[in-house]
């Protein structure tokens, strides 16, 4: 165990990474940083101001797990030898989620809590899939970890962002919801332009490993989205200003961009989309 926390320390590379929040990492005319002693716009109830303070610190570390996703993906695509586009953008897809992870700490601070969290810090490897090729292992992993995964994340955060109210947290909710579409983008752009050429061994490789895929991101997700005791509506409403979505809500997006989204995207692409979610949900 130990304890992450995000803030900038006081190294030559400081500097550095304020450049490139700046400039790299940009995403509309404002930035989301909120400087020290802002206060809340609204008024909230002290239940409401604890709730949503933990979910944006358990919101850090999954941030924060996902660069390590994202970085991770970079030895598999050199390996497979993607163009280099493919590359810059994953790095690009690190460094966000890096700058996510610390956004949602500040969003702890800025809610009144200490910008820390202990979690198990310890990270996992991308899977290897034995037996895959170069080009079915990364494309394996891109599937859930963009087409899934972070096509899900971007229809959460597109209701969170109309939900959201409270103008610096809705600030950070539109970064966030902005940068998850490129994630997203990253991998059905790769399936996109690999799919033609693979051999049949790679797409009946691929086939066989939608219905896994599918069943992990499901359980992934409602494991992130716990469904709490039923709560009054204006706590609700208060937690919905401050960016906390009700889980309720979260586990019928879920379904909702996986049935009307996801599969007909793999459809569209040739591959067994139907087939693959109903084999996971009969499993």
């Amino acid at each position: 165990m130990g304890f992450l926390r995000l803030g900038l320390g006081s190294s030559p590379l400081r500097t550095e990474h304020e450049r490139l929040v700046r400039t790299a990492l940009k995403r509309g005319d404002e930035a989301p940083e909120i400087p020290e002693g802002v206060r809340l716009e609204g008024s909230y109830s002290a239940r409401a101001i604890e709730i949503a303070r933990e979910a944006w610190r358990a919101r850090a570390l999954h941030e924060h797990q996902s660069a390590c996703v994202f970085s991770r993906l970079l030895p598999q695509l050199i390996e497979a030898e993607a163009s280099v586009e493919y590359k810059t953008v994953v790095l690009r897809a690190a460094m966000d989620e890096i700058r996510h992870a610390s956004l949602c700490l500040d969003l702890v601070r800025y809610l009144g809590g200490v910008p820390e969290l202990e979690a198990d810090l310890v990270t996992q490897p991308l899977p290897e899939h034995a037996g895959a090729s170069a080009r079915e292992r990364v494309l394996r992993n891109v599937i859930f970890a963009s087409c899934l995964s972070e096509t899900i994340s971007t229809s959460l955060l597109a209701e969170e962002r109309e939900m959201t109210t409270e103008p610096r947290i809705r600030r950070v909710v539109e970064q966030l919801s902005a940068d998850e579409i490129l994630h997203a983008k990253l991998g059905w752009a790769l399936l996109g332009e690999w799919l033609p050429s693979l051999t049949d061994d790679e797409r009946a490789g691929l086939c066989r490993y939608l219905p896994l895929a599918l069943g992990a991101i499901e359980e992934k997700m409602l494991g992130a989205m716990p469904l709490p005791p039923p709560i009054p509506e204006a706590l609700r409403e208060e937690l919905a200003a401050l960016g906390a979505v009700d889980g309720r809500d979260g586990r019928e997006i879920l379904y909702a961009v996986i049935e009307d989204v996801i599969v007909p995207r793999f459809e569209e692409l040739g591959l067994p989309g139907k087939k693959s979610w109903a084999e996971k949900r009969a499993a």
